[in-house]
């Protein structure tokens, strides 16, 4: 299979969704080790998973890392594993240094990839009971605090996922490539973050010409760029398969929509998986293997 033709399919099996929004998020290690299955079988290579509390919400615990890592790659040999940096305002990035420290300590436990969003992260989420209608949401990522995470990635060969979710982020990736901060081949997100205008999510709209708005920028100042692209909510669905016919790679999964295309909810992760492959195929590409998807992303250099 010609490397042009083969697409990565990457799942993203929970991210910071809530049982109220499906009944099926996986939340605990089995579930979430379950769900990667489902997806391998449907065509998925990489997983990008969030750990989660006994309460579901968002964790650092690098046990709870290390088992939900460990349960995975026992249910899918030889899978790649993503897992994210993505914190709360009052959390120091030192915890996710130390997380990755700590499971870069066993090779059954280390992560092959993790998220690293290239800039801030805000929200105007709705507040029914404060003194205004939203509240502000944050999510940091300052260039002091980035920097910690991209050093402790090259130190245990983890490859960062870069993402970019707005054109400030696209300028930050080429701050930090002239900072000589970025690996030789970088690896790429391009997150189409926001399900529509108005929503309150102050990054990108999923729009294709949002998606497009970001391609070029990145293209021009790495034009060996790779990359996957996906979108939040429905209008995600638009963005996935242009990427796809320009020969970019995907994300699907519960963390971006918990609705198929049609608008009804999915069984399961598989079944957003299954649809991302069947228009991979309606364009000419077939889904990677783990170890294409290693030679794609760089993992095997």
């Amino acid at each position: 299979m010609s490397p042009e033709n083969l697409v990565i399919i990457e799942a993203a099996l929970n991210g910071g969704r809530e049982r109220r929004e499906h009944p099926h998020i996986p939340m605990t290690p089995d579930e979430i080790a379950a769900e990667a299955r489902r997806c391998a079988d449907e065509g998925a290579s990489l997983f990008h998973v969030h750990a989660r509390g006994p309460d579901g919400e968002w964790s650092a615990d690098p046990t709870l890392y290390a088992t939900t890592i460990t349960a995975l790659r026992r249910a899918v040999p030889g899978a790649l594993v993503s897992i994210t940096s993505i914190r709360p305002s009052h959390v120091a990035v030192d915890r996710i240094v130390e997380l990755l420290t700590t499971l870069s300590a066993e090779p059954e436990t280390a992560p092959d990839l993790i998220s690293v969003n290239l800039g801030h992260i805000v929200r105007w989420e709705p507040s029914p009971d404060g003194p205004f209608p939203r509240r502000t949401i944050h999510f940091p990522n300052a260039y002091e605090e980035i920097v910690p995470l991209l050093t402790t990635c090259a130190t245990y060969g983890i490859t960062p996922e870069l993402g970019l979710m707005d054109l400030g982020f696209v300028s930050n990736a080429v701050t930090l490539h002239a900072d000589g901060l970025l690996p030789a081949h970088p690896w790429f997100l391009l997150e189409l973050d926001s399900p529509r205008f108005g929503s309150g999510d102050q990054v990108a709209p999923a729009t294709v010409t949002n998606y497009e708005a970001l391609a070029a920028p990145l293209v021009e100042h790495f034009p060996n760029a790779r990359w996957a692209a996906h979108g939040q909510g429905l209008a995600g669905y638009a963005v996935i398969h242009h990427a796809l016919t320009k020969g970019a790679h995907v994300r699907v999964g519960y963390e971006d929509s918990v609705h198929l295309p049609n608008g009804d909810l999915a069984d399961s992760n598989a079944g957003l998986v299954a649809w991302a492959v069947a228009e991979a195929r309606t364009v000419g590409r077939t889904p990677a293997t783990p170890d294409e998807t290693r030679q794609i992303i760089g993992l095997a250099d």
